[in-house]
């Protein structure tokens, strides 16, 4: 089996982007999800409000004291320290009395301490305080009350520093004082030591004054912002919970989907596609599907879209692409055409509607071709060229008739003939070693012999045809073509040897029913021996009579003929021709005339 374009060794960003088309329902439910897991959790979680204060924290004079220069920014206050002064234990209890005052609602001192938060601007002196309450007459409280408590402890703080070293310099100015007068009554005011007391009495007097005129007039901080009514909750936020909920959601979605993906076993586009078969989609008809699971396409013709395409590859296999030859040995005939298998990998219709639009594209370019109906769903054939179910490779199998009287030309397509599957209740031997005979038969009638086979998951057809093909096309029908059945059909050219030079793609069609009722050419009760297709003597049991009259298909252009109703006398049963009582065929039997020309047949 030849692969022309190799798969790539991975998933690419427009597989992902074809995965979000596929999948965008599972994602937007998870968005959808998201976003109502936010509203009920706006609506269910109470309330908070905030309240916000700034104070602005200034030099007390005092830093060689207070330490007070070591700060993270520049300037003479730690701000760092300060935050954790503000929330530590003893303003926290200030706080709360503060609190249970203004409010009248008792509080302790570690509610407090959990419901505030201080963050410092950049490049500033500012303590920002927020309280966050339940209520927002408690959250401004609660925010006015640690500004108020933390101004007044640095106030105290600071008037305590400076009162400590004003009573250790007086202490100190007293000690001297008191030297200076013991000395002087001894030794006199002329002692030399006597002047140098005087010096230190007034060196300490000097450090007294200022550190009281500091006293009176230092402001350790003050209150820029007041802390203010909250007019809005703040958590929860129904825009920011919303927001947040489309996210999360849009994620799950996402996983969701990826994981659905990854579990899901068909194939859903032809990247995929390319990627796990390592071959070219050689035909894509999935594009402009009116709707998902539609019946299309229909029978293309020359001036549509979709029939350039199929046009396009017919060209292709004309001009001999992959590795089989055009033509086959001479000994098999003056004429050997190739025999093109377009082998379904899904019941239904996409491998017949395949098979018909490549044959009748095939039949528009001049070329001799002939349909081969191998399916038993040849529903579609009929409705794609308008043809009624008449006898065909059934037939030519079980019977022994002639294929090239059982063939017809549709209407819709006059150059191409086709043999369909059979009367309704008879099913083909396609497995049986007479179809080898038929196709050999065939290939010599035509330029292009193209089979439609059901798939192998359904039956063994390919396996039985694989051996006297010359190519085939997998059909892949998008969404539900699983992985597994377009390798294992892969697989299966490769051991019979068979080139498989692409895919064609055909998007979703609707489910197909069961198989029809049909009678093996095993079951049929009596059997006389005919001849095949192909000119070999061989066995074949007749099909038993049906109550209900047999349609034939006859050419207006030739009377039928008598060897033909020869044979078909033949093997009717003898005890019946010889009985005179035998009933005789109804006078009103249903004949249905397909001519050359004629897509639909007239009932006489």
């Amino acid at each position: 089996m030849d692969t022309d374009v190799p798969g790539s060794p991975g998933p690419e960003l427009k597989e992902y982007t074809a995965l979000l088309r596929r999948r965008w329902r599972l994602v937007g439910a998870g968005v959808l999800g998201g976003v109502a897991l936010a509203l009920a959790g706006v609506f269910a979680v109470p309330s908070t409000y905030t309240s916000s204060a700034a104070v602005q924290v200034l030099p007390t004079g005092m830093a060689e004291f207070t330490g007070e220069r070591s700060g993270r920014v520049a300037g003479d206050v730690n701000l760092d320290t300060e935050a954790q002064v503000l929330r530590s234990e003893e303003i926290s209890s200030v706080a709360a009395t503060l609190v249970t005052e203004a409010t009248g609602t008792t509080v302790n001192a570690d509610a407090m301490r959990e419901h505030v938060d201080v963050t410092v601007p950049s490049n500033s002196n500012v303590l920002e305080i927020h309280y966050t309450a339940h209520s927002p007459e408690v959250a401004r409280a609660g925010a006015a009350a640690y500004s108020d408590a933390y101004l007044e402890q640095r106030r105290q703080r600071v008037d305590d520093l400076i009162g400590g070293h004003l009573k250790a310099l007086r202490g100190e100015r007293e000690r001297l004082e008191g030297e200076l007068g013991e000395l002087v009554s001894v030794t006199g005011a002329s002692d030399p030591r006597a002047e140098a007391l005087r010096q230190e009495i007034s060196g300490v007097g000097a450090g007294i004054g200022p550190l009281s005129a500091l006293r009176e007039t230092v402001e350790p901080g003050r209150i820029i912002t007041p802390a203010g009514l909250p007019e809005r909750a703040s958590s929860p936020n129904p825009p920011l919970w919303v927001a947040g909920g489309a996210a999360l959601g849009l994620l799950a979605g996402l996983l969701a989907a990826v994981v659905r993906d990854r579990l899901d076993p068909r194939l859903h586009d032809t990247e995929e596609i390319e990627r796990i078969g390592g071959l070219p989609v050689l035909l894509d008809l999935s594009p402009g599907s009116p709707r998902r699971g539609g019946r299309t396409p229909g029978l293309l013709g020359e001036d549509d879209r979709g029939g350039q395409r199929v046009q396009s590859l017919v060209h292709l296999i004309r001009a001999g692409g992959g590795d089989a030859p055009v033509t086959a040995p001479e000994e098999e005939g003056p004429r050997a055409g190739r025999v093109l298998m377009v082998a379904a990998t899904t019941p239904g219709r996409a491998g017949a509607a395949a098979a018909v639009n490549l044959a009748a594209a095939l039949a528009r370019t001049g070329s001799e071709t002939l349909l081969v109906c191998a399916d038993p769903r040849s529903d579609t054939v009929g409705e794609l060229l308008g043809l009624p179910e008449g006898p065909g490779l059934a037939e030519a199998l079980v019977d022994g008739e002639n294929p090239a009287e059982l063939e017809v030309r549709p209407q819709a397509a006059p150059r191409l003939r086709v043999l369909r599957h059979g009367r309704p209740g008879v099913a083909a031997p396609v497995q049986d070693t007479g179809m080898t005979d038929l196709i050999g038969l065939l290939r010599e009638s035509a330029d292009h012999v193209v089979v439609a086979v059901p798939p192998p998951s359904e039956r063994a057809d390919v396996h039985a045809v694989a051996g006297s093909a010359d190519l085939m096309l997998p059909v892949v029908e998008l969404d539900r073509t699983p992985r597994a059945d377009l390798t294992g059909l892969l697989a299966a050219a490769d051991r019979f040897g068979l080139d498989v030079p692409g895919v064609v793609v055909l998007p979703r069609q609707p489910l197909p029913g069961p198989l029809p009722p049909s009678t093996p050419a095993s079951a049929v009760p009596a059997s006389d021996e005919h001849v095949t297709a192909a000119g070999t003597a061989r066995t074949e049991e007749t099909p038993a009579e049906s109550d209900t009259p047999a349609e034939t298909v006859e050419d207006p252009k030739a009377v039928e003929d008598p060897k033909a109703v020869e044979d078909r006398e033949s093997v009717e049963d003898p005890e019946d021709s010889e009985n005179p009582e035998a009933p005789e065929a109804p006078e009103d039997d249903e004949i249905v005339t397909v001519p050359a020309d004629s897509a639909t047949g007239t009932r006489h």
